[in-house]
């Protein structure tokens, strides 16, 4: 089942579901580094897939798969200016560096906690005497 995200509550209700990863696929700010700093920043498992470890009503913490500790999101007043588009999540970054930059967030689940299609369930019939009509 594909994720589609269009906006910050479907974001955080697929944040809550078993399984749910986020793994960063761009930081503009990282692409403007020396190469030895955006080596060091991948060694460090940045662009590992993130399971989802906690969540509090202002933020999301993260393991990163394979590595040691924790990454956490925040999105209390930060969360101005997110853009969602279908399972991409793209969160501006202002460090007051240069030019602004953003994260840029593939949402997924993990293998073998891919939630089943849903189905539209059959209507059963309805019945006259089901609700008797009292006069």
């Amino acid at each position: 089942m594909a994720v589609i995200l269009r906006n910050l509550t479907e974001f955080k209700r697929f944040l809550g579901k078993p399984g749910a990863t986020i793994q960063l696929v761009r930081n503009t700010f990282m692409d403007r580094q020396p190469e030895a700093t955006r080596d060091a920043y991948r060694d460090k498992g940045m662009y590992a897939p993130r399971a989802v470890q906690a969540l509090s009503r202002k933020a999301a913490v993260f393991t990163l798969r394979g590595y040691p500790g924790t990454v956490w999101l925040y999105w209390d007043k930060g969360a101005r200016g997110w853009r969602f588009s279908g399972d991409t999540v793209t969160v501006p970054l202002v460090t007051g560096l240069g030019p602004a930059d953003e994260l840029v967030y593939r949402c997924s689940f993990a293998d073998g906690f891919e939630p089943a299609p849903r189905s539209r369930a059959a209507r059963r019939p309805r019945h006259e005497d089901a609700h008797p009509v009292l006069i």
